[in-house]
């Protein structure tokens, strides 16, 4: 979560010299911070662009940093082949006629994905396409492409309304006229621009009449992007008019040696995307169309956040009101290798952020985060829980009405004896083990004990996760949390709040389903560190001894979709081992 922040303290421990002299900070002159100052340059920073870049690039990546300790919470031209020679004419559209072939093709989904539905469309409407195989089982635990797209499309509109993903199989290509000509026309409104243009995504595209079709009707498009569509497919795609595979020698050469180039930009892109869809997590697949659109049509909080760049007054807030922590930090053995550690990690790639803080957690990293995040802010952010989706609590169990003190006596769930409590159950010295969860870094570490208890005033309560950690050395160290608890308005929900490594996180939980004996509880949560610029949600399945209900399966399943979850979006966790737990 501090990735970029730890890009300006590394500059600074260099330019040290002229940090003391701006805001008078007794830092010591090197022969590297003198080089520095010499020669303006920012060493570990990737090329940048322009010079209004070069000030902000100094801590590029700072939101990056700062999102990674949030995260422990949590081609060709050619015309088709003869079956599709009527389409392949791509009509001009403009004006209105453009917007209502774009809106005529919003959500076209076949039977095999469900009932087509019609989201409604705003005016601002930014509209995107995919294609799929929907008959091909994609590696998200047996769901079909066409299952997973249309869920990232639903996903997409919960992030802005604006952002429409028009998801059309391939089997719809292939047997309807109809279909093959609204794609035609809806993708016939290009320019030479990403920001004026639809983005194209094709997936498992096997058919060869479709792939000929669709190489034609994308040909115009600056961004289109192929996966696991076949060697020719795949090698076709481009962003922003930039195609890696079959980009000229002078393309190239300027992608690699020429940081400001639109061809570096655009192979940097390409390279988040490619290690963003490398990963098979539903939160990294979501994160492939906001970056496409946050790099070339319009400002995505969560994208714009993590690699927004440190202007000249958030270098000055961090200076004046935090340099010795900076400089205590990058001097500490162990503080600089997980800053090192964390700016290895690739965007968005939360296991490996968390690893690196649970392998490298030290007090001189807490207060260099607390200090430039927490109390003085100064990248300037404020992100807001996520309102949508919004499932609601549950409202009865036992077939007696939920309450405040029922909710609470789930919360605590086995630790203690209560009314909760099955006929002739026992303790056990945790409240729930999780079994299963949707949090891509989280979920990653073993034996994830939750641990309830009461405060000492009316409505409140702690939470204690105690899990295990496997460092990058290969050790296992066992972590502990202390959340802050209190009751929402409504029976079933409940604020949390908790101070994680310099940042605080506030969270509003629901309880979603829990079993009549206590074979597991279903909790949902939405969150933020609002100084870190991160918001998330998510949902964590506890039960009495961390291994999955079978028994429950449907109801949990039933219970996940009111909140928007798909099981296939749940990772497992490993109880296999979990004796000793410090609890």
């Amino acid at each position: 979560m501090v990735q970029s922040s730890y890009q300006a303290a590394s500059w600074l421990k260099s330019a040290a010299p002229a940090a003391g002299a701006v805001v008078g900070l007794p830092l010591t002159t090197s022969s590297s911070s003198r080089e520095l100052i010499k020669t303006a340059a920012l060493p570990g920073l990737p090329p940048i662009s322009s010079p209004r870049q070069q000030i902000s690039g100094v801590v590029r990546r700072s939101q990056s940093l700062v999102h990674k300790v949030a995260s422990m919470h949590s081609g060709s031209s050619g015309r088709s082949s003869k079956t599709y020679t009527a389409d392949l004419a791509p009509a001009a559209v403009t004006g209105d006629a453009a917007a209502a072939a774009a809106a005529d093709a919003t959500v076209t989904t076949s039977a095999a994905v469900g009932t087509a539905e019609r989201r409604a469309v705003p005016a601002d409407a930014i509209h995107m396409y995919a294609v799929v195989d929907d008959t091909v089982v994609s590696p998200y635990k047996g769901a079909t492409w066409g299952q997973v797209i249309n869920h990232m499309a639903q996903r997409l509109q919960w992030s802005d309304q604006r952002f429409i993903l028009n998801v059309i199989t391939q089997q719809q290509l292939k047997n309807d006229k109809s279909v093959r000509e609204d794609l035609l026309q809806a993708l016939g409104t290009t320019s030479s621009s990403s920001r004026a243009s639809p983005m194209f995504v094709g997936i498992a595209i096997s058919d060869p009449g479709v792939a000929s079709y669709l190489r034609s009707a994308t040909s115009a498009l600056p961004t289109v992007l192929f996966w696991d569509s076949g060697e020719d497919m795949d090698r076709s795609s481009r962003v922003d008019g930039f195609a890696p595979a079959t980009a000229s020698p002078l393309a190239q050469m300027l992608a690699q040696y020429v940081g400001f180039s639109g061809e570096a930009r655009s192979a940097r892109v390409m390279k988040t995307l490619d290690s963003l869809w490398s990963r098979r997590t539903s939160d990294d697949l979501l994160f492939i169309w906001l970056v496409l659109l946050n790099e070339y049509v319009t400002p995505v909080p969560s994208v714009a956040d993590t690699t927004k760049g440190t202007d000249l007054k958030s270098l000055y807030c961090m200076i004046k009101n935090c340099g010795q922590k900076i400089v205590d930090c990058v001097t500490d053995t162990t503080c600089k290798k997980g800053l090192d550690c964390l700016d290895g990690c690739a965007f968005n790639d939360q296991v490996c952020q968390y690893r690196c803080i649970v392998s490298y957690e030290t007090p001189r990293f807490e207060q260099f985060a607390l200090c430039i995040l927490q109390l003085h802010n100064c990248r300037g952010l404020d992100a807001q829980m996520p309102t949508v989706p919004d499932p609601a609590p549950m409202t009865s169990w036992r077939g007696q009405p939920m309450t405040h003190e029922v909710a609470e006596s789930l919360f605590i769930g086995w630790k203690e004896m209560g009314s909760q409590m099955p006929k002739g159950g026992a303790t056990k010295p945790y409240s729930w083990l999780v079994a299963a969860g949707k949090n891509p870094a989280y979920d990653y570490f073993p034996c994830q004990h939750q641990l309830y208890s009461y405060g000492k005033g009316k409505g409140q309560m702690w939470y204690e996760p105690v899990f295990k950690a496997i460092t990058l050395d290969g050790h296992e160290v066992w972590r502990r949390r202390r959340y802050r608890v209190r009751r929402g308005t409504t029976p079933g929900t409940f604020y949390y709040s908790v101070l994680d490594n310099g940042v605080t996180s506030n969270e509003y939980w629901r309880i979603l389903d829990c079993a009549e004996d206590l074979t597991y509880c279903l909790f949902y949560y939405a969150g933020a560190a609002a100084t870190a610029g991160l918001s998330y949600s998510g949902a964590v399945l506890g039960t009495a001894d961390g291994s999955w209900p079978e028994a429950y399966t449907d109801r949990i399943h039933g219970a996940l979709h009111t909140a928007g979850i798909e099981p296939w979006e749940l990772s497992s966790v490993d109880n296999s081992q979990c004796v000793g737990a410090p609890l």
